[in-house]
């Protein structure tokens, strides 16, 4: 018999919420199939098998759980159920806690929720709900719990990190022929974000500073490694998962991180791991219309990058006749950065060094191991 057991997921809450059992009471699972979602404060994590077994429920949907509690066995054979107590509710629907609070903050009462016909209420269902019965002449938008989010960061950042802001041109023809080269060979989508994330990691040796963490006026942190965030937004709100231990990470190696965490942002299965941990932040401006933008530094760093979108300039020609000229795709990037630790001239070095890697790019890719960095 294997006991299945909830994982401490944060370090944040004392009690998650057992929002759905994918895999029903009595049913063969497998190593690796999911068998329940459980909700935290900040995330909703795919609980796991470890073991194959016929799958035995001890707590119940909307039931609260603490790390660490057993809430299902596995077992060789099907016995016979073990019951399990329903929570009861007034109205017979279970809200997450979530959920409840986006209720109060919307005004939207039980009855509401009732009417959607479910068992269980998450804070989706309560966003959609929303959404749904607002008027259509409503002088009011409800911003999605995400974008709220978003905001509370900004406001802080706004706050307290007085930054300043510099950007160059990059010629990026030569990166993003490498990179549509390199894509087969490395059997992984390489584009010009995974080289820049590749690029900027490698500097950390002779940018301590830039990934560092303030701890008090004048004082920073020094960081042994580049944990690099990555904005993404595919119309389900601005998340930025982390690219960890970029430094001693192959470009294959980040192009796959940054697959999965695309697929995660498309699916909304960020765990907290995946969105924690940066100590820099590069910000993606994919639209082509898109020369220039200005990012947020977050609080508890000290600078933040801006990719703009690729856009094709004639430049004079270094291999024709003098006074020809040829189409290459030119790329603005951008540094935002706290000015209480870093100066405009050793922002303007920063971006020139990732500059010069972007325009001469085959040390990025020596292999599909990474040599040892490149500063």
């Amino acid at each position: 018999m294997t006991t299945v057991v909830v994982p401490k997921i944060n370090s944040n809450d004392a009690r998650y919420l057992l929002v759905e059992w994918v895999a029903k009471d009595g049913s063969t699972v497998r190593p690796g199939d999911v068998l329940a979602l459980i909700e935290t404060s900040k995330t909703v994590e795919e609980l796991e098998a470890v073991a194959a077994g016929v799958l035995r429920h001890l707590v119940a949907e909307g039931a609260e759980c603490l790390p660490g509690q057993t809430i299902a066995r596995l077992g060789g054979d099907a016995p016979d159920p073990i019951p399990v107590p329903v929570p009861e509710t007034a109205s017979g629907v279970v809200v997450t806690a979530p959920a409840r609070a986006l209720m109060d903050e919307l005004g939207i009462g039980e009855e509401q929720v009732r009417a959607l016909g479910r068992k269980v209420i998450r804070r989706a269902d309560v966003t959609a709900l929303a959404a749904r019965d607002r008027p259509e002449d409503a002088t009011e938008l409800v911003m999605s719990p995400s974008q709220r989010r978003v905001a509370d960061v900004v406001g802080r950042a706004h706050r307290e990190v007085p930054a300043a802001y510099t950007v160059i041109r990059v010629d990026v023809e030569d990166a993003l022929r490498l990179a549509l080269e390199l894509t087969p060979a490395l059997r992984t989508l390489i584009g010009l974000p995974e080289l820049l994330v590749r690029a900027v990691a490698g500097l950390i040796g002779r940018f301590e500073a830039l990934f560092a963490t303030p701890v008090a006026p004048g004082r920073l942190r020094r960081s042994a490694t580049a944990h690099v965030g990555v904005t993404m937004d595919v119309g389900k709100g601005l998340y930025v998962p982390v690219v960890h231990d970029a430094t001693h990470r192959s470009l294959g190696e980040i192009s796959r991180t940054l697959m999965r965490h695309r697929l995660a942002a498309m699916r909304g299965a960020f765990t907290e791991e995946d969105l924690s941990g940066a100590n820099i932040v590069v910000t993606l401006h994919n639209e082509s219309t898109v020369t220039l933008a200005i990012p947020i530094v977050f609080p508890g760093h000290v600078c933040a990058l801006s990719l703009a979108a690729p856009r094709k300039e004639l430049v004079p020609s270094e291999d024709g006749p003098g006074g020809d000229f040829e189409a290459r795709r030119i790329v603005h990037l951008g540094l935002a950065y706290d000015h209480r630790y870093v100066n405009g001239h050793d922002a303007v070095l920063f971006l020139d060094a990732i500059r010069t890697v972007l325009e001469s790019p085959r040390a990025l890719a020596p292999g599909d191991r990474p040599s040892g960095g490149l500063s």
